[in-house]
């Protein structure tokens, strides 16, 4: 049998494999005497009676207005001490504080702040994030930092950490990327030093 021969048998055999798959699924162009069945909803909509709400009794009001009414909670100041106020406050509980610097909508940051958060814990030190696009927060951390002893330490971009010793002194920071057992160590290493 010539090569010819192959093909044009092997086409044939393909052609009519087609056809037969075309009729078998219903493509033949007869139609199908199954009814359309009609799709019923996953949560059907209960239609409700509407009722007259009960008048509270007027003791249930100025009980119910007590309940609503909320305290106003304090609010720190943006700065205290020269510092921002957040980073102030941690200070006066905890002798090291870990700041996390961070850029909004930046996920290399979100995962940076979170290592520095759990940092912190394990070491026991106090902890803050800060958004350096917060002009509130910029301002008075760049005063704090103009002592730093390189222009890089002054820079307020994120991601980054700063690790902070009682009273206000900058112990180490971190641009980039930290691990949580490197806050941890270094918080650790800046609450002996200052003891």
């Amino acid at each position: 049998m010539s090569p010819r021969l192959r093909i044009l048998g092997a086409v044939a055999v393909a052609l009519l494999a087609l056809a037969g798959g075309y009729l078998l699924l219903g493509g033949g162009g007869g139609t199908s005497s199954a009814a359309v069945k009609t799709i019923k909803p996953l949560h059907p909509v209960k239609k409700h009676a509407v009722t007259a709400k009960k008048q509270p009794a007027p003791a249930a009001k100025k009980v119910a207005a007590a309940v609503k009414a909320k305290p106003k909670r304090k609010v720190a100041p943006a700065v205290i001490d020269g510092m921002p106020g957040s980073l102030a406050l941690a200070l006066r509980t905890h002798r090291v504080v870990v700041v996390s610097l961070y850029t909004p909508g930046a996920s290399v940051d979100a995962m940076a702040s979170e290592e520095a958060k759990h940092g912190a814990a394990l070491a026991g030190a106090g902890f803050v994030s800060f958004n350096v696009a917060d002009d509130k927060v910029v301002a008075p951390l760049s005063s704090l930092l103009t002592a730093a002893p390189t222009p890089a330490d002054r820079v307020l971009d994120g991601p980054a950490v700063l690790v902070f010793e009682r009273p206000s002194g900058l112990f180490v920071r971190f641009n980039g990327f930290v691990d949580r057992d490197t806050v941890a160590q270094a918080a650790e290493n800046a609450a002996t030093l200052a003891r």
